[in-house]
């Protein structure tokens, strides 16, 4: 079976060689419609002429001879002239040229010429056009002449033409050919197939978008493999002190048993959150996957944005009474159009991880404001910072800027990440700012309604 890549390398190949034979077939015919060559039509055309110029110094014998000598030495024809009774006259050839023989003499006398059999091609034209009978030449076509300059110039750009057909077909199937070895590669589990081509011109830039995919992928692919430890982490401490608690209980400590009930609580509604923010990351992102609106219809409805940023900030000041939050509202906010438990919900996210990155002394600000219709908000903190190479991945899934998930910085990864799938179920835009040890400024703009 041959390979697909030698497949594209012949079909390049042959579509390059029916170019070519197209190009000499395209000028052959121009050049048979300008000329209007026709050989045999030629062939009687040249021994006329020449044995016109020939005839035209019969009286004169020495010039007639010094003409068939020029003729022979310009045009290489081979000329013999016979008189009525075949006596020969002049020739420039020795010997001289055969002459008539009755059967040719017949076709001769019937025709006005007569073409002769065999190699060298000759033919019998009379002296004098309309009396064949007072003698006639026999005439032996000159040797074709040697294919001009324009012709091997011609013969030299064809195969020029077909070695750079050659090198373009492998400059084509040489870099198609790594890729999908590469993408084989990749599909079969090697996480470490890239190209790492330094070529700038189309095949460069495909490469670049495989690495550029690949490394996606792969981020994906370890993020996902992280999922059990991550959620197994997080779900540990939470079930362990639940567990703690109705152990004592069991033991009939009524006291302990109503003391831990908060704990218990506290605990549920840690793994409520935690799973809540799974399957609605799951449900964001099976939506942006659909045609239509990414928000099922029904929960939009007209958020008002300073009712919006108050609940949100006094959610956050409830659950944290000790930590400091400055909130800055510019002018009157307009509404979006949107469902507010999600905007709530990304809200809080940025809150909270503006609050687990920064130290308990640090202040948090929100800022809103609104500008060309469009709805403003941003989280700023003065925490630890993300690192300018983790950037690009802090908004997907399950990506943890500290791979160590103490339970300070606890959590899965998706606080960022389910907040911007909100805001751009929204038609709006999530961009984040940060520098490390300086702190992080995340800023939400917002579509205000119609």
């Amino acid at each position: 079976m041959i390979a697909p890549s030698r497949r594209l390398l012949l079909r390049i190949y042959a579509v390059s060689l029916a170019q070519l034979l197209i190009i000499a077939g395209t000028i052959a015919l121009v050049g048979w419609l300008t000329f209007k060559f026709d050989p045999r039509a030629g062939f009687v055309n040249e021994a006329r002429y020449g044995i016109e110029n020939v005839v035209a110094q019969r009286d004169n014998p020495n010039a007639l001879q010094r003409e068939l000598e020029r003729l022979r030495d310009t045009a290489g024809a081979r000329i013999s002239l016979y008189g009525p009774q075949d006596n020969l006259i002049a020739t420039n050839v020795i010997p001289p040229l055969p002459r008539l023989t009755e059967s040719d003499r017949a076709i001769y006398v019937a025709r006005g010429h007569a073409p002769l059999k065999g190699p060298p091609k000759m033919l019998a034209l009379p002296l004098e056009p309309h009396h064949p009978e007072r003698g006639y030449a026999i005439y032996r076509h000159a040797p074709p002449p040697p294919p001009p300059p324009a012709m091997w110039i011609l013969g030299i750009a064809l195969v020029g033409a077909a070695l750079a057909s050659v090198v373009l077909a492998r400059s084509f199937v040489s870099p198609l050919a790594m890729l999908a070895d590469l993408a084989r590669k990749l599909g079969a589990g090697d996480l470490t197939a890239r190209a790492h081509t330094r070529r700038r011109d189309e095949f460069g830039q495909l490469a670049d978008a495989f690495d550029d995919m690949a490394d996606r992928l792969t981020l994906v692919l370890r993020s996902q493999q992280e999922l059990l430890a991550n959620v197994s982490h997080e779900l540990r401490t939470p079930l362990a002190r639940i567990r703690v608690a109705l152990d004592l209980a069991a033991e009939g400590d009524a006291t302990t048993a109503r003391e831990s009930l908060n704990e218990i609580t506290e605990d549920l509604g840690e793994l409520e959150r935690l799973v809540a923010d799974v399957l609605q990351t799951a449900r964001l992102d099976l939506a942006a996957g659909r045609a239509g609106a990414t928000l099922p219809l029904g929960q939009r409805t007209q958020v008002d944005a300073t009712q919006l940023v108050d609940s949100t900030v006094q959610r956050f000041r409830s659950a944290h009474p000790t930590r400091t939050l400055e909130v800055h509202v510019s002018g009157t906010l307009p509404t979006v159009d949107g469902d507010a438990v999600l905007l709530r919900r990304a809200l809080d996210n940025l809150l909270e991880n503006a609050r687990a990155y920064s130290d308990e002394d640090a202040a948090i600000a929100v800022h809103a404001e609104s500008r060309e219709r469009r709805l403003l908000i941003h989280v700023v903190d003065r925490g630890i910072g993300i690192a300018a190479s983790d950037l690009p991945n802090i908004a997907t899934p399950f990506f943890r800027t500290d791979p160590s998930r103490a339970r300070r910085t606890g959590g899965l990864g998706l606080g960022l990440s389910l907040a911007r799938r909100i805001v751009e179920a929204h038609q709006g835009e999530l961009s984040v700012e940060s520098q490390l040890g300086e702190g992080t400024t995340i800023r939400i703009s917002l579509p205000a309604a119609s």
